[in-house]
């Protein structure tokens, strides 16, 4: 009896172990692979920046930096709250807002670089909204 107890201990360790550790790894590739994280509601960034290009194609450029300000200082207010959630999403917006900026703060802003940066400032946001639904 104790021989029939130590066989089926034997055996059935490992395959337990095997089985559990199989489906952790599975687990672990699921995680890996799957879409990225949202950064949740991003509708007032779009909303300003939707605000900046409306001035902008007016041609009032200083008129159209002040207002990528509030931008600007709502992104970074958030940043410790949206970047863990998903930092390349995240960061591809923060990237297309330096353009925007850089863009606006030059000392001569050239008003079609502006009107592309900020396109591509938007189609970031959208970019990152389209993940969560």
């Amino acid at each position: 009896m104790r021989q029939l107890l130590l066989a089926t201990a034997l055996i059935a360790l490992p395959v337990a172990a095997f089985t559990g550790y199989n489906v952790y790894a599975a687990k672990a590739a699921v995680t890996a692979n799957a879409p990225s994280a949202s950064l949740g509601d991003l509708s007032s960034f779009r909303t300003i920046i939707t605000d900046v290009q409306a001035i902008a194609a007016t041609g009032d450029l200083a008129a159209a930096k002040t207002r990528i300000k509030d931008f600007e200082i709502a992104w970074d207010d958030n940043e410790t709250g949206l970047k863990p959630m998903d930092p390349a999403h995240w960061g591809m917006i923060d990237d297309a807002a330096d353009g925007a900026f850089t863009a606006l703060r030059s000392g001569k802003p050239d008003p079609a670089l502006v009107t592309e940066t900020l396109v591509a400032l938007q189609a970031s946001l959208q970019d990152a909204a389209q993940v969560t639904q």
